[in-house]
């Protein structure tokens, strides 16, 4: 039977995020081709058992193993087809193997994107993505990929196949189309060159990627120059996905047939991120629309076909189809989404006697888990580049906590790194320059990787140095070339996504304060005593300044900045001046977090600071909110209450980005996880590694808590209950590790403490094994 063609519409809306990095802009036409088979996924990767339940999605016990390294140089050559394909190219390259192969190690990488067949089977999508900033910044980089494909092949004819095409959200392209595939299966190398098959889509057949498609009037493919160096590994494992259940469908047909045109509704019990999906039958001719935040559309070719957005997005719990042109029965078959993420384990949990916060704590963990894709997203809504390090730096914290996967928090940090070399330390998001720094040590204090932050060395003294020529004759940062980003909140009159000088100045010289403080650990980690005395005398300049300029007496606070110190010209990111005087929560916050603030003055700030009817901050911020209050010894007094501010919203089982807007799929939304984990069980690390950790359980308002915190030597068990005076805390640590135990004592008389029995100090330290303490009547 002749292979009909099928076309596939991508809207213009969609393409508005790509960039290309050669300076050029790609011509995108409003309708593009792709294939509309029974081939589209979930992927299956080896030794990756992937898990769906109520719970959410997860790879229990799968092992990343970093070999994403390809040894030797490159054989294969970038190619693309004949002809002028702008926007989608297809490859085919049939190999013949005398037996079927002990190991198949593959490389491979595309401008902009990929989808890879291995006889019939979706085998991997890609490439990572290599980054570049909001505006501007690049990383002059760019990924390839590397999979493990032995299951796939066998003795005889194999058909490889893939799909290149453009890609919207965010997406990066050096203004060409190219492929690029090696292969070694055993002795035998398979490599892209000239006698691969290439065809523009616009003239490709729908079931292509099929071994049993006829591909022999297709021209071959020609080689192309490389503007792709320098190429590196991406190093993080592949994305894991499964098929996700149907909670209902509305407005689908009974005996689900469409004869005219309709439309219905896929429903799921969450946000999900995912690719939208369903099986079709008949209709030849019809159109079918599949709509989530994005959107594609099909042309039926009347035959049994799966259709797929070839992208990412946001689910936000429901997907749309839509059938038009409709002149022959239209059979829905089946209906669903793929689910992808990082390949993450459940490792982390928590529970308490607050049902509200057992809920919360677990939205948070999933609305990290799908923003963890081939690199940390604000939301699968926006999927903006890599340019927010200070959304990540909360997402990879609640990482640690929930899921102990550090590989994607390493590689982002290291594209942040080049892509602030590339803008001269002076990124689109000001501030989370200092946000890139925090998480670069959260990433080394859990899990110890010195060489890590050896290999960042020269980036962190070189932002350092940045923000140094930022201050101003009075003291503070005050010449910055602005002040974003601060918060989604207003203060008197400003919208804080960007302020001006006048508001900006105290809370970004606190993050720089902080900054150094960073920095000479950076320092003393690698040997250089001279960083570690110049950051030390920074910091005690800007301390003085700091409270000189900004501490107001009378108000007993400090003020967000003085009007008109600033040479720098108002512009877009940096509005002008006015003579006003403001006390936002963010820099006074951050003034005790820092200890900026004397620590006799500090709980009466926060005291203050936290009187305020609403607290002026939206929930970003409030990562830093609680640390401060955890700081001033009142975490108890007040971290319950301001949890409580979370709102799960049902249909979607997450949060909104800001308190009553935004989008439903924000990581930046999830600090309560990281802040009942670390907290109210009380688990930290104290020294890189977790090769010592501090366990001081704060009680707040609760009666018991309990959970797990995943280390790199194992799970650290903690479950604690209160009854009257007495108190209970059993704690398993594991080998290789010793934990420092403050119990909570000034709550309770009398306060005889018990360890295992025996008694013991309030604060104690323990090795490995179960331990139990007790503080109770003698």
């Amino acid at each position: 039977m002749k292979n009909r063609k099928v076309f596939f519409f991508l809207p213009l809306l969609l393409m508005a995020g790509v960039q290309n990095i050669s300076g050029q802009h790609p011509a995108f036409s409003e309708s593009i081709f792709a294939t509309t088979t029974n081939l589209g996924g979930p992927i299956r990767n080896l030794e990756m058992d992937v898990e769906v339940d109520g719970r959410g999605v997860q790879a229990p016990n799968y092992l990343f193993r970093n070999e994403c390294q390809k040894p030797g140089p490159w054989r294969a050559e970038w190619i693309w087809p004949i002809g002028n394909a702008p926007n989608r190219g297809w490859f085919r390259k049939e190999v013949t193997l005398d037996a079927a192969p002990k190991e198949v190690r593959a490389w491979m990488s595309a401008d902009m994107k990929y989808r890879l067949w291995i006889n019939g089977q979706l085998a991997s999508r890609g490439p990572a993505d290599i980054g570049r900033d909001y505006a501007g910044g690049q990383t002059h980089r760019w990924f390839y990929d590397y999979r493990d494909l032995t299951p796939l092949f066998h003795k005889g004819r194999n058909v490889i196949a893939a799909e290149v095409f453009r890609h919207g959200p965010g997406g990066v392209s050096r203004g060409k189309g190219g492929w690029l595939f090696e292969a070694q299966a055993d002795k035998v190398t398979i490599k892209s060159d000239a006698t691969w098959q290439a065809i523009s889509a616009n003239d490709a057949f729908a079931n292509w990627p099929a071994p049993a498609f006829d591909a022999a009037l297709w021209p071959v493919a020609q080689v192309i120059s490389n503007f792709w160096e320098p190429l590196v590994a991406s190093e993080i494992p592949p994305l894991m996905e499964a098929r996700y259940p149907v909670l209902r469908m509305e407005g689908m047909p009974a005996n689900k047939v469409f004869t005219n045109n309709g439309s219905f509704k896929v429903v799921f019990d969450r946000v999900l991120s995912g690719f939208p999906q369903i099986k079709v039958r008949g209709g030849r001719g019809a159109r079918v629309k599949l709509s989530a935040h994005n959107s594609a559309e099909f042309v039926l070719n009347g035959a049994e076909q799966t259709l797929e957005l070839p992208f990412m997005t946001e689910i936000a719990s429901a997907f749309t189809v839509e059938l038009k042109s409709v002149t022959e029965p239209v059979v829905i078959l089946d209906t669903g989404a793929v689910f992808t993420s990082q390949p993450v384990e459940y490792r982390g949990e928590f529970s308490c006697s607050d049902e509200n916060l057992n809920q919360l704590w677990k939205v948070s963990r999933w609305v990290v888990q799908i923003c963890l894709q081939t690199h940390h997203l604000d939301s699968p809504n926006h999927q903006e580049p890599i340019s927010d390090p200070g959304d990540y730096l909360i997402e990879s914290m609640v990482n640690y906590y929930a899921f102990a996967q550090p590989w994607l928090a390493r590689q982002d940090i290291r594209k942040f790194a080049w892509l602030l070399k590339d803008e001269s330390y002076h990124n689109f998001h000001t501030s989370y320059s200092i946000g890139w720094l925090q998480m670069l040590m959260d990433y080394y204090d859990y899990t110890g990787d010195k060489s890590f932050v050896e290999e960042m060395l020269p980036y962190v003294h070189e932002l350092l140095d940045t923000y140094a020529s930022w201050l101003g004759t009075n003291g503070i940062i005050s010449e910055a070339p602005n002040y974003m980003f601060m918060d989604w909140v207003n203060i008197a009159g400003f919208g804080c996504h960007h302020p001006p000088a006048v508001i900006g100045q105290g809370y970004l010289t606190a993050f720089y304060y902080h900054g150094l403080e960073m920095a000479a650990r950076v320092a003393d980690i690698t040997g250089d005593p001279a960083r570690v005395e110049k950051y030390r005398k920074l910091r005690s300049e800007i301390t003085e300044a700091f409270n000189r300029e900004l501490w107001n007496a009378d108000k007993g606070l400090y003020r967000d900045g003085k009007p008109f110190q600033t040479s720098v010209k108002p512009g877009q990111w940096l509005p002008a001046d006015k003579d006003i005087e403001t006390f936002s929560p963010h820099v006074n916050l951050l003034a005790v977090l820092y200890d900026l603030a004397p620590k006799e003055k500090q709980a009466a700030i926060v005291k203050q600071v936290m009187a305020e009817k609403q607290l002026n901050t939206q929930p970003w911020f409030m990562h830093w909110v609680f640390q401060a209050i955890d700081h001033a010894g009142l975490f108890d007094e007040y971290a319950i209450p301001q949890m409580r501010r979370w709102q799960i919203v049902p249909e979607t089982q997450s949060f909104r980005e800001m308190w009553t807007g935004g989008d439903l799929s924000h990581g930046w939304c999830s600090t309560p996880l990281v802040q009942m984990s670390q907290r109210i069980l009380g688990v930290a690390p104290t020294l890189p590694g977790f090769a010592t950790m501090a366990i001081k359980p704060h009680l707040c308002d609760l009666v018991s808590a309990k959970g797990r915190v995943p280390t790199p030597h194992g799970d650290v068990l903690v479950a604690w209950q209160r009854t009257g005076d007495k108190f209970t805390l059993n704690v398993t640590v594991p080998d290789g590790t010793v934990a420092e135990v403050t119990l909570p004592v000034a709550g309770f008389k009398p306060q005889h403490v018990t360890l295992d029995g025996n008694e013991s100090p309030a604060v104690a330290k323990i090795g490995a094994g179960k331990h139990r303490f007790e503080i109770n009547d003698k």
